[in-house]
């Protein structure tokens, strides 16, 4: 297992590369279509920013917010590794690739109604802290739920090819432990993050 553990940790690596450079082409493009779109609705951006400033200004319970990241960032991971498990290859990377893209939405958002140095203001204040820790933890799940995916469809290949069907090496508990010891930890400290100071944070740019 320990031989199977760090073949993993290796793939993670590669996989947080390649999933950081799609974090932020995507979040780039999509922030840029959307600051141009709005751009040309300046109400419409303006009354979506109101109700941003309405939501961090009214948020005093930070533990629920707390709790309610929690669970939906958890759902996601866990999500990644149940869709890992349809045998079609890259079907896990659409949920990263939809959070980039409202990542991207919002920082339109802000663009449109702050200019873009405010735009990096936001990214910097009220996504970096917590986002950091959290997409990394997503596209760790991607790499698991690859391997997982990898690993039964070679062995459905391999159970209608081959007479002497084998089943795969894939090590279940590695993927387990890695899913346990790094993504539901870092998950659960990026939801602190985001529920107790990125509102503060955000505050000081929609005030």
């Amino acid at each position: 297992m320990k031989k199977r553990l760090g073949y993993n940790l290796n793939v993670i690596g590669h996989y947080l590369l390649i999933g950081w450079l799609i974090f932020f082409g995507v979040t780039i493009f999509v922030g840029l279509v959307t600051y141009l779109v709005m751009g040309a609705n300046p109400n419409f951006v303006r009354g979506i920013f109101t109700g941003l400033s309405g939501k961090f200004a009214n948020t005093h319970d930070s533990l629920s917010a707390f709790w309610a990241i929690l669970v939906n960032n958890e759902r996601v991971a866990f999500g990644l590794m149940i869709i890992g498990m349809i045998p079609i290859p890259f079907l896990y990377w659409i949920s990263y690739y939809l959070t980039c893209a409202s990542v991207g939405l919002v920082l339109g958002i802000y663009a449109a109604k702050l200019g873009i140095g405010g735009a990096l203001a936001a990214f910097v204040l009220g996504i970096l802290p917590h986002g950091i820790l959290e997409m990394s933890a997503l596209i760790i799940g991607v790499a698991l739920a690859a391997q997982v995916n990898k690993a039964l469809r070679q062995s459905i290949k391999r159970f209608f090819a081959d007479p002497y069907y084998r089943k795969s090496s894939l090590d279940v508990k590695a993927i387990a432990l890695q899913y346990v010891c790094i993504i539901i930890p870092m998950i659960a400290v990026a939801a602190l993050i985001e529920g107790f100071v990125t509102p503060a944070l955000l505050r000081l740019l929609v005030h």
